[in-house]
């Protein structure tokens, strides 16, 4: 379970903006979507009209996203991880390299709901977000 956690959580960071990279922030949705199930494999993949800016401002740095998992924990209160499914806060630190300037990093956090499937893990669900 922790490791599609940490697979999803790293495929669905990062970003690649540089020229001949990823279009869109979908394309990291598309990465991540083979780590999930159900309903949310369709959603991961769309490009969302609330993300056109953020992409251009990436874009025009033409920046890489990189994600390091720093922790996959079960948030205080959740359920604790049964047999069938798991409510997991995967934190990682974001590093944003643009083309020219510093690296600037960023403390970040994903909730991911896991169900057992036939096939093993996969992420059901992203709560909250």
């Amino acid at each position: 379970m922790r490791k599609v956690a940490h697979g999803f959580a790293t495929a669905y960071a990062q970003h690649d903006a540089t020229n001949g990279g990823d279009r869109s922030y979908a394309d990291a949705g598309a990465r991540a979507a083979k780590f999930a199930t159900g309903e949310l494999t369709e959603v991961l993949a769309q490009k969302r009209p609330g993300q056109d800016a953020p992409w251009a401002a990436l874009r025009s740095e033409r920046a890489k996203q990189t994600a390091k998992i720093t922790s996959v924990v079960v948030p205080d209160g959740a359920p604790a991880i049964t047999t069938s499914s798991a409510l997991v806060r995967v934190g990682y630190t974001l590093t944003t390299t643009p083309r020219s300037g510093p690296p600037r990093r960023s403390g970040e956090q994903l909730a991911l709901r896991l169900e057992h499937t036939p096939d093993g893990w996969s992420v059901a669900a992203l709560p909250w977000a």
